[in-house]
């Protein structure tokens, strides 16, 4: 997991792409006087609805991977971590002390005569490559603010992107693409970024329908990869890696989802490793569920012959975080 992407020497190539993105985005969604919200802006009363229609077997499946503090299964991937928090050293990130996603759990439990009571304060860290979390717009920026526009400075007091995202609710029809099933592999490999086209492929298969607002789901074989002994690269090294390219970041800003939930990340296929469909957090407001377990989930749907649903992504109402984990239920 060591960098392998060269310095650039000048602007990165990305840039001028999703300042296109960007400019669109603003032209199509921004109203003078009114800050925007992103992607959740998009899930409306009509978007509930649909997704409501959806749930027809009356079941849900949660998309959340555990979250780990078992101390023994802690010391089990200690290598993995401590590699991780070795590499956000080198790029000068020392206060993350056992990398992103790293959670401290204290547990007290008092015993008085009959009675047990039971207390803990848990802390952690919402982003990485661990944990399912939910990205806020208060994650990637550019040029000193975050989208919005809202300015960097505002997360040091009062930036309310998660508590405005908690009280709109964010619950949509779900779209399940399966791109393995696609693409005929067990899961999706570094240096052959997810396209457009294979984007397209599963859709069709879904059902082919889709509106601004739907929430997309995208499985791309996670935890088969990671069921083999690999271990899928942390957002420390600017390496090239399982997930979705320009080509595939490109489709999802055309398609206007309300969030996005899947389970690899950026592929980081390009000169300067740069992340694809994170920086659309900045370019149109993109609200992001990283680390997602879906291969339980579309095997379940399969057995039952569906590929949509009704998914709920309920953050905690935190202001100024930028991002919380959370456990998004897909209901079908």
């Amino acid at each position: 997991m060591q960098q392998t992407a060269p310095e650039l020497a000048g602007p990165d190539p990305l840039t001028p792409w999703l300042r296109e993105i960007a400019d669109r985005h603003e032209a199509a969604r921004h109203l003078p006087g009114i800050q925007c919200r992103g992607s959740v802006a998009l899930i409306d009363e009509a978007a509930r609805l649909r997704g409501i229609a959806e749930v027809r077997l009356g079941r849900a499946i949660s998309l959340e991977r555990e979250v780990e503090t078992r101390p023994d299964r802690l010391a089990s991937g200690r290598a993995i971590a401590d590699a991780e928090k070795a590499q956000w050293r080198a790029l000068g990130n020392a206060d993350l002390p056992d990398g992103h996603g790293s959670v401290d759990l204290k547990v007290t439990v008092g015993l008085h005569g009959r009675h047990v009571h039971g207390g803990d304060v848990i802390s952690y860290d919402a982003h990485g490559v661990h944990n399912t979390h939910l990205d806020g717009l208060a994650h990637i920026g550019a040029d000193a603010s975050w989208h919005g526009p809202i300015p960097a400075s505002a997360s040091e007091t009062d930036e309310d992107t998660m508590v405005h995202w908690a009280q709109h609710g964010i619950a949509t029809r779900a779209v399940v693409l399966d791109i393995p099933s696609v693409r005929g592999t067990d899961w999706v490999a570094a240096g052959e970024p997810v396209t457009a086209a294979e984007l397209d492929a599963a859709l069709a298969a879904a059902g082919g329908r889709f509106q601004p607002g739907d929430g997309l789901v995208i499985y791309q074989g996670r935890d088969r990869y990671e069921a083999e002994g690999n271990v899928y690269p942390s957002g420390a090294a600017a390496v090239t890696r399982p997930g979705i390219g320009q080509d595939g970041a490109a489709w999802i800003a055309a398609k206007e989802p309300g969030l996005v939930l899947w389970d690899f990340h950026d592929a980081r296929d390009n000169q300067g490793g740069s992340l694809e469909v994170h920086n659309l957090i900045y370019a149109i407001g993109l609200c992001l569920v990283d680390n997602c377990l879906l291969g339980p989930a579309v095997a379940e749907l399969k057995r039952a012959g569906v590929s949509t649903g009704f998914i709920v992504a309920a953050p905690t109402a935190i202001h100024r975080s930028t991002g919380v984990l959370i456990n998004p239920l897909l209901l079908f």
